[in-house]
């Protein structure tokens, strides 16, 4: 997803009584996919200067209203809370008849699960630490992105990787440091031993959901292999050429020692 970044004065959400492609002109080019909420365009501008935007439309019917306005909602207020380079930011949102939306910036070279197969080390390091960036920026204030994975990381022409798709997103009481494990981790795939043992009403650290689900991302990448549930990472990873930072895979990280890999170099 050109990489235009507007101040964040033009970033704010609009009430609209007319169609949100009209108002902005902007014109839909190309689907770029469709996920829980509603479709995803390339569009580009039909009036002034031309530039490239992905607009995430969210169904406003009946049926999807509640979720739909609720992750639009939590979205949007997110992506307007923080300023990062590694996190992708709102350009422009809106309630419209039918549909709220969303405009963010284009990613020509699309998301890492697009990119997934055998990668590079270094290169898996790059985005990675690209990734980690971001999300210590969250952390440090008490937001959980809550829905990490290879899908929602955009990764720009200067190949740089981008943290997206915040409408799950959690924010967390700085006192306990944990949620429900009920609302923790929205892909299975991606699940840490304590969420997968966890009953729906006890607390687990959201945070460190998080930081597996990077480590399960490192190893997609450099293994060429998919994420699945319930896969024992830790010995996966020890029968890598390249490994990162075991600590993110264990059970008991603390027992693990920073190693040469360490995501945290």
């Amino acid at each position: 997803m050109a990489e235009s970044k507007p101040s964040p004065s033009s970033s704010f959400v609009h009430d609209l009584e007319e169609d949100f492609f009209d108002k902005f002109n902007l014109k839909k080019v190309l689907e770029l996919g469709q996920g829980v909420s509603g479709e995803v365009f390339l569009t580009t501008s039909t009036a002034g200067p031309s530039r490239k935007l992905a607009v995430k439309v969210f169904s406003l019917d009946e049926e999807h209203r509640e979720l739909n306005l609720r992750m639009f909602t939590t979205e949007v207020e997110t992506m307007l809370s923080v300023t990062h380079p590694h996190i992708v930011p709102c350009v422009i949102a809106a309630r419209c008849p039918g549909y709220a939306a969303l405009a963010m910036p284009y990613y020509p070279r699309g998301d890492l699960a697009f990119l997934s197969g055998k990668q590079p080390p270094a290169q898996v390091h790059r985005y990675m630490t690209h990734v980690a960036r971001g999300l210590y920026y969250l952390h440090r204030r008490n937001i959980v992105h809550n829905d990490l994975k290879l899908e929602n990381v955009f990764v720009d022409a200067q190949n740089r990787a981008h943290l997206g798709d915040f409408g799950l997103a959690l924010k967390v009481k700085a006192v306990s440091r944990t949620a429900l494990a009920s609302g923790v981790g929205c892909t299975q795939d991606y699940w840490p031993p304590e969420k997968l043992a966890a009953g729906p009403h006890t607390r687990i650290d959201p945070f460190k959901v998080d930081v597996y689900a990077i480590g399960i991302m490192y190893w997609a990448l450099v293994s060429g292999e998919n994420p699945e549930e319930g896969l024992d990472y830790l010995s996966k990873v020890t029968n890598l050429d390249v490994s990162p930072d075991q600590r993110v895979y264990a059970k008991d990280p603390g027992r693990i020692p920073h190693g040469e890999n360490s995501l945290n170099r």
